[in-house]
């Protein structure tokens, strides 16, 4: 945790010309330019719902907007994550998107907590303006003024961060780190754990639940709101649920929610409530869960790997899946 009332610290890019972005980038400096002019051109908006699993008692109905760069910028962004930002070294709160950095490193950072907060940041990426990535750029990262007006323009839409670009999870990053000092220093002061997976904000110690008012009083200053209906105090006797894990008593595990629905997809596939044509799509379903639960906690697996495996014989399975059910059970 880093010492209060310090500035967050990362090697500046100091990319002072334009054509210097260009050569770092591989990318013609005219094609850089041209796709900076009119954004609006290379973007084609539309709405989705989440991917829903077969065995989901209830599939996701809330549509969410994804501003979907076209192809040619949608390129040029996932160089410039690739070149720029992806090589930034993060501080140790900060999980979400940073390679080599999970869910359960996150969710380990609290373990043992008697008392849990979880905060979300309503509607993240679209309250980060333009003038804030400008300032990310400019200002923590120490690009020129040409190169930072340019690259804002490569990474923004409408004025804001767009869904669906490589480049914006790693700007939340940069923009939330870069103003949540007075949140590090509280919980530096108060002796809370303090970690960040994009939007969420997570807090564990004694005296938790003071960060709620002083990181609402800091995302608010910047234009960022919390969700209230996301906020969540998890004492000593609660179930403590973190971005997809289960803090167990020692160690991190999956969330019973999430083993319960596969015991039912395991279920419904036995007593032949699957149609025969849906059966190969619903076992990979399964399978995938299991494998993320595995890189959770291999134990919380072994049981319905065992299962799966038994109803699964005379059923069409990969052979990567067969050998995952195996070893595992």
């Amino acid at each position: 945790m880093e010492p209060p009332g310090i500035a967050p610290v990362v090697e500046k890019l100091r990319v002072l010309s334009i054509n210097r972005l260009a050569d770092m980038l591989k990318v013609p400096r005219e094609t850089l330019v041209r796709l900076s002019v009119e954004p609006e051109l290379n973007y084609d908006p539309f709405e989705t719902v989440a991917r829903s699993r077969p065995f989901q008692r209830q599939p996701p109905s809330k549509l969410r907007p994804i501003d979907n760069p076209m192809k040619e910028l949608s390129w040029v962004q996932k160089r410039i994550y690739r070149r720029l930002l992806k090589p930034i070294c993060f501080p140790e709160h900060i999980f979400g998107a940073i390679p080599k950095r999970s869910v359960r490193d996150n969710a380990g950072r609290h373990l043992n907590a008697a008392l849990l907060v979880t905060l979300d940041i309503r509607q993240c990426f679209p309250s980060i303006t333009n003038v804030q990535v400008y300032q990310v750029w400019r200002k923590l990262l120490g690009c020129s003024t040409p190169v930072a007006a340019l690259l804002t323009q490569l990474t923004t839409f409408q004025r804001r961060l767009p869904q669906g670009a490589a480049t914006s999870p790693l700007l939340a990053n940069l923009f939330i780190w870069m103003i949540d000092e007075p949140i590090r220093r509280a919980c530096t002061n108060l002796n809370v754990a303090y970690s960040t997976w994009i939007d969420d904000l997570a807090f564990s110690g004694e005296h938790a639940r003071e960060l709620i008012q002083v990181a609402a009083s800091v995302l608010a200053a910047h234009g960022l709101r919390l969700s209230r209906k996301k906020i969540r105090i998890m004492g000593p006797r609660a179930i403590k649920l973190l971005t997809g894990t289960r803090l167990g008593a020692r160690q991190v595990r999956a969330p019973k929610e999430k083993l319960s629905r596969i015991r039912s997809g395991i279920h419904k596939l036995r007593t032949g409530l699957v149609r025969e044509e849906d059966e190969e799509k619903y076992i990979n379903g399964l399978v995938a869960q299991l494998r993320y639960i595995h890189q959770l906690c291999p134990e919380d697996v072994c049981y319905y790997a065992n299962d799966l495996a038994a109803v699964s014989k005379g059923r069409p399975l990969t052979e990567s899946d067969k050998r995952f059910l195996d070893a595992s059970a």
